[in-house]
């Protein structure tokens, strides 16, 4: 009962960002079947040293319809509904990719680990048809659909621009904005 009260505390803000911070289109599927970053992206290892962790990451199955023992987080336009148990968090992470895609969307890529990937495809498996919200600090930053059980260990999601999918890889990896660890290539245009 107290992590869903910590959900809600942390998602209750989320719900009048939604609209201007994501720009998701509602039934794409999470994960990408084009390159997830173009020339623009940026690889940063996603942090755990003491002081460094960054913003916290979570992605949870979500519904627009309401489930028994779901979380419901009012929207501008109606409700999501939230599985109070997040499948992905920063432990599941290898790392973080910010980019945009051919037609300039802005791509956030989290890495997943095995145990990461076992989690997405058991949790994709057992809810079928239904969303991934993506959450960074208390941002919800896309809710895309999924078709069919996830089984790759890279998940894709549009976030705006390319500008939003490099801010929010910088809060996760603990990078202050505009300090790219050492080998990470930038796009320069």
């Amino acid at each position: 009962m107290t992590f869903k009260r910590a959900i809600l505390s942390l998602l209750v803000p989320v719900g009048a960002l939604l609209l201007t911070a994501c720009e998701t289109v509602p039934n794409r599927d999470v994960a990408a079947s084009e390159p997830a970053a173009q020339t623009q992206a940026q690889e940063m290892p996603a942090r755990q040293e003491a002081g460094q962790d960054g913003a916290p990451v979570a992605v949870f199955v979500a519904d627009t319809v309401a489930q028994e023992g779901w979380s419901p987080i009012r929207l501008n336009d109606g409700e999501l509904y939230l599985n109070p148990q997040p499948v992905v968090t920063r432990d599941d992470l290898t790392g973080v990719q910010a980019g945009t895609n051919k037609n300039g969307d802005g791509l956030l890529v989290l890495e997943l680990n095995a145990a990461g990937l076992g989690k997405v495809n058991q949790a994709t498996t057992q809810f079928p048809g239904k969303r991934l919200a993506l959450i960074v600090g208390q941002t919800l930053m896309a809710v895309p659909g999924y078709s069919a059980p996830l089984t790759t260990e890279r998940l894709a999601f549009m976030v705006g621009s390319g500008e939003t999918a490099a801010a929010a890889a910088e809060a996760i990896a603990g990078t202050p904005a505009g300090d790219a660890p050492a080998g990470a290539e930038q796009g320069n245009d």
